[in-house]
Formats: C-alpha cells, sequence, structure tokens
C-alpha cells in the first residue's frame, strides 16, 4: 500500500527535511496494491526527498504524489529505460521547486557515482540504485527537470496481481492512456 507507506513516512520527512521544506501528500484513494518491496521502496523515496532539500536550500515545497496508471498500447510512454509495457501501475511522483538540472546533468543522473554535490556530500549511487531496484522489480523510472523550476521523478510500481489475475493484466479502474 503505497500511501500507507507515505503518510507512515511523512513525520520522519518533515524531521529529517526541514522547516523549510513544505511536504504535500497527493494521493489517488483508489490505487492497487504495488508489487514492489516495501523497505526498498521507502529508502528510494528518502533518497529522492534528500536529494530535493539538496536542491533547495532557501526551502520550498516537496510533493509526493500516487496514482493510478494504465497504459493499453505497447511504447505509450517512454521510462529511463525504455517504453512502459500495456499494463496496470502504481506511479509514486517527487516533485521539488529546486534548482533543477541541466539537459547534460539530467542526461547523466542515473550514472553510477556522478553526483552534481561537493565532495564528501554524496556518493553519487542514490539514483542508480533507485533505477536498479526498479528494474529488478519490473518497474521503471522517468525524471525530468528545469533549470530554476524543479524536478519530478516518476517512479512506476508494477500493480500487484488480485483475484488470480497476472500483476499487469489490463482490468483496471483508471482510465487508458
Amino acid at each position: 500500500d503505497v500511501n500507507a507507506l507515505l503518510v507512515g513516512m511523512r513525520d520522519m520527512l518533515e524531521r529529517v527535511l526541514g522547516e523549510h521544506i513544505r511536504i504535500e501528500l497527493r494521493r489517488d484513494w483508489d490505487l492497487h496494491a504495488a508489487m514492489i518491496d516495501p523497505g526498498q521502496l521507502e529508502d528510494a523515496v528518502l533518497n529522492l526527498c534528500l536529494n530535493a532539500r539538496d536542491a533547495m536550500p532557501a526551502g520550498g515545497y516537496l510533493v509526493l504524489e500516487t496514482r493510478a496508471l494504465e497504459l493499453d498500447l505497447p511504447g505509450s510512454l517512454e521510462t529511463h529505460d525504455g517504453a512502459l509495457q500495456p499494463g496496470r501501475y502504481v506511479v509514486l511522483a517527487v516533485a521539488d521547486t529546486g534548482v533543477g538540472m541541466s539537459e547534460e546533468t539530467l542526461s547523466r543522473a542515473f550514472e553510477p557515482f556522478f553526483s552534481t554535490k561537493e565532495v564528501g556530500k554524496g556518493s553519487g549511487l542514490g539514483l542508480s540504485m533507485i533505477f536498479g531496484f526498479l528494474s529488478q522489480s519490473g518497474g521503471h523510472v522517468q525524471i525530468s527537470s528545469d533549470l530554476g523550476v524543479g524536478t519530478r521523478v516518476s517512479l512506476f510500481l508494477p500493480c500487484a496481481p488480485e483475484h488470480g489475475e497476472g500483476a499487469n493484466d489490463a482490468q483496471a479502474r483508471p482510465a487508458p492512456i
């Protein structure tokens, strides 16, 4: 239950991120359960939130949003590692009002050991570990960013099977894309 995971993390995120970051949860209440390791997902969300904090040194807004997604057409949505396959997904997006990234930085964001932070302030492994975790889990990641506007990272999590169906069979409630 991705919504429950976010609600459970909120107090900790407020403490870790500081008073200068305002957190907003936007939850789709009609989500299927995601077929994902909750501990690894929590680590991924924390990492994305810490990156967002670092991108907003003077403060800003952090939005954690969930929504259901059903894709009917192959290749109708591109992610970092290719096009999403048809099926149902839970989308968890982390968006900030930070400094954003240039096209060059964005193109290297998932490279292991690539970091825009000062030496000793980051390992450059956070986004590459998120990418690996999602790939192993049958999920995907998409990132968009604009300099001076902020960054949005969307995690596409496969839905858990319901009532004997396959994990991504097309029997979902959300409208198709």
